[in-house]
């Protein structure tokens, strides 16, 4: 399962202040105490600062190596942006991310074809959100055709159903779960990744309903997530479901948290 640390977002308050005073050192102890506890890549997202957002893009990226040998995960719809950033990380980037839309995928053939790398691909087109699961699949296999066709092989591609809010459509956990299934069955080989965080927005005790849905999501199939790592318990349900589904051999990430002291009940 394949953690991808959320929280150097520039959404959030004091991020964006961090970024705006060039605190070094408070992005550095958040993407350290991301990596402790277990994150593989981290989400650098500067989106929130429109006008400035490549600056700080890349000086979010020398901050972070600078301070521990972690991939990044660069998350920005603007292919400018991606193409410039892209081709300063030290390790094989993730590119966060295309869309099966037309306009916006031609735009992100340059950045692709840059170097290697990730890709998350949003399973949305010129239609908006995906309605049902059949059109979330339909745009799934678009995008792999269309990844495949410029050199873009399987296992790097990371299709995203676009989880949707509870809050505003009951059946939308049901619907990802599905999604993630029939992608599976369809596209062998590719993964699948969400934005955790998507499933709970509005709702009271979000982590709560966050780490259900992970547990469920992980027997799915699902391959990877952002997620923020300094949630215990959510990282406790992570550690104990892939022990229970047979993904943690001889039980060693399980027993090897529980003796750092890193599990919730």
């Amino acid at each position: 399962m394949l953690i991808i640390g959320e929280r150097i977002n520039t959404s959030r308050r004091q991020v964006n202040e961090a970024v705006e005073k060039r605190d070094a050192a408070f992005i550095q102890t958040d993407v350290r105490a991301q990596v402790e506890i277990g994150a593989h890549l981290i989400d650098v997202n500067a989106s929130s600062r429109s006008r400035s957002e490549l600056a700080d893009l890349l000086w979010l990226i020398e901050v972070i190596e600078e301070a521990v040998p972690v991939r990044l995960s660069l998350d920005s719809s603007d292919p400018h942006c991606l193409r410039e950033t892209v081709r300063r990380v030290r390790e094989i980037p993730m590119v966060n991310s295309i869309t099966a839309e037309k306009v916006r995928f031609e735009k992100m053939v340059p950045v692709i074809q840059q170097r290697e790398c990730d890709i998350v691909a949003l399973c949305m087109d010129e239609r908006g959100i995906p309605k049902n699961v059949d059109q979330v699949i339909e745009n799934a296999e678009k995008l792999t055709k269309d990844l495949e066709g410029l050199g873009v092989s399987r296992e790097r591609i990371y299709l995203d159903p676009l989880i949707q809010a509870l809050s505003t459509n009951t059946e939308a956990g049901l619907m990802g779960l599905e999604a993630i299934e029939r992608i599976h069955q369809k596209l062998p080989g590719v993964k699948t990744i969400c934005g955790l965080s998507n499933i709970s927005f509005s709702l009271p005790k979000r982590s709560l309903v966050n780490r259900t849905f992970l547990a469920l999501a992980m027997r799915a199939g699902l391959s990877g997530a952002l997620v923020d790592p300094l949630d215990r318990n959510l990282m406790s349900v992570l550690k104990a479901t892939a022990l229970v589904l047979g993904q943690d051999q001889y039980c060693r990430d399980y027993i090897r948290a529980y003796r750092e002291g890193r599990l919730e009940s």
